[in-house]
């Protein structure tokens, strides 16, 4: 479902190329929390954060990004079939009648057979780095067949240098999926399809100081007529100083400037009901070895959101990020992070709220074909601005989560995947159906590279 099969692809090709534990468990961590987010976001959008997150533009002005430079080069093509079962597809509380609401032939639990097909592809002409990846899904649900639709992920991203002081990134991505049913009032197929354009630049000054720059744009289109007024265009710019004292151990500040746009905004009382806005984000970030086993990464700053119409209700406030990174044992990693940020749900991008979390990911390397990981997360939404109105006062939400994976490299070309989710969202807004709920999600996948 969506990516998560594919960045293990990749995971397991660091493990050969590099035969390095830390290695490993990194990969192996990385694997698990893009697992959660790739399963959840087949069938509902969760705009979950984890501790290793970092969004595209982060990834092009800080090299070598997501690329794998030392796997040097290859050309995989792998198919994968995964077979899913959701107890609450439709992310509704209990006591909601799911064919009432929705229609006589919907059903609240369905088992959904994903059959993929892709490639890998890594090439390195010179002193350049050049990686595409493609892959697309047929997902098919057994109960509301309705919804079956093709999803995709393609991305292409050259990792280029000039001399031994410039390099970046640049690329381009292109995801399609299904927006999925939480925190919305759309119950059918609704495919998401974002495409994103970047590039980014690093100018290293000495052996220390460092500049960075980057620009990005982002096209997100819903399908469904009642979500089009959440399709959006953003460009950002970003900057930043950043400052070495050793290979491990770095400090610095970025700056960076959004401009987003909704085309197809409804006219309410004569003003833009989801107006266009302006923000800006500023902070200082930080890497440092604490010792030869633990590693921490943490940023913090300041975000201001502006509506020039003021109907949806500006933010400005303290956001930041950390991480701790902690290898008690060479096959044993925990990561364990928290966040306050600004998040939004795809199906209702206007409706952005201040989010606080916090998580922890053990993974156990338990041989050099098997790893098991577990995901535990807590969040806490807080909503800036809300449809609706409510007697508990302004809409607050709670998202707790758990998830166990399991990855089995059978073969060299043959990978399997297990993994579990639960979740319980609450909220004082309990009237209506999907802010209350609780979900489980499980799937079996084997996906083999020829």
């Amino acid at each position: 479902m969506g990516k998560h099969i594919n960045k293990h692809n990749s995971a397991t090709r660091s493990w050969i190329a590099l035969g390095n534990p830390n290695a490993i468990l990194c990969c192996a961590i990385s694997v698990a929390l893009t697992a959660t987010v790739g399963m959840e976001r087949a069938h509902a959008e969760i705009d979950y954060r984890d501790t290793l997150y970092r969004d595209t533009l982060e990834k092009a002005v800080d090299p070598p990004g997501d690329i794998e430079v030392a796997a040097g080069k290859f050309f995989d093509v792998y198919a994968a079939d995964q077979e899913s079962y959701d107890n609450n597809l439709y992310r509704l509380n209990r006591a909601t009648d799911v064919t009432a609401l929705i229609g006589p032939n919907a059903a609240r639990q369905d088992h959904i057979n994903t059959v993929s097909a892709g490639l890998d592809g890594q090439w390195t002409p010179g002193r350049q780095v050049i990686t595409l990846d493609l892959r697309a899904d047929d997902n098919r649900y057994a109960q509301n067949n309705n919804l079956n639709y093709v999803s995709s992920s393609d991305r292409l991203v050259w990792n280029w240098s000039v001399g031994s002081v410039l390099s970046g990134q640049a690329g381009a991505d292109f995801t399609r999926s299904n927006a999925g049913f939480v925190n919305t009032n759309v119950y059918s197929r609704n495919l998401v399809n974002q495409a994103e354009y970047f590039g980014g630049a690093r100018y290293q000054i000495g052996p220390r100081w460092a500049i960075f720059g980057g620009i990005m744009e982002a096209d997100t289109s819903l399908s469904a007529l009642a979500s089009k007024a959440n399709d959006s265009n953003r460009k950002s710019v970003e900057g930043g100083v950043e400052y070495a004292t050793s290979v491990q151990n770095s400090f610095g500040f970025e700056y960076r400037y959004t401009d987003g746009r909704y085309p197809n905004t409804p006219i309410v009382n004569g003003a833009p009901g989801y107006p266009n806005y302006k923000e800006d984000r500023g902070r200082f970030f930080i890497k440092y070895g604490i010792s030869d086993k633990t590693q921490l990464n943490a940023s913090a700053g300041y975000l201001k959101r502006d509506y020039p119409s003021h109907s949806i209700g500006a933010f400005s406030g303290d956001i930041w990020r950390a991480s701790i990174q902690w290898q008690p044992r060479d096959k044993t990693q925990i990561v364990v992070g928290g966040w306050r940020e600004l998040h939004a749900y795809l199906t209702a991008d206007s409706d952005y709220y201040v989010s606080n979390g916090f998580s922890a990911s053990p993974v156990w390397l338990v041989s050099e074909k098997i790893n098991i990981s577990i995901l535990l997360s807590s969040e806490k939404q807080n909503y800036v601005s809300s449809i609706g109105t409510f007697a508990a006062g302004p809409r607050q939400d709670k998202v707790v989560a758990e998830q166990a994976g399991l990855t089995y490299a059978a073969a060299k070309f043959l990978t399997v995947n297990l993994s579990v989710r639960h979740e319980q969202r609450d909220s004082n807004a309990a009237n209506e159906p999907n802010f209350t709920y609780n979900d489980t999600l499980a799937s079996l996948g084997i996906t083999g590279k020829f």
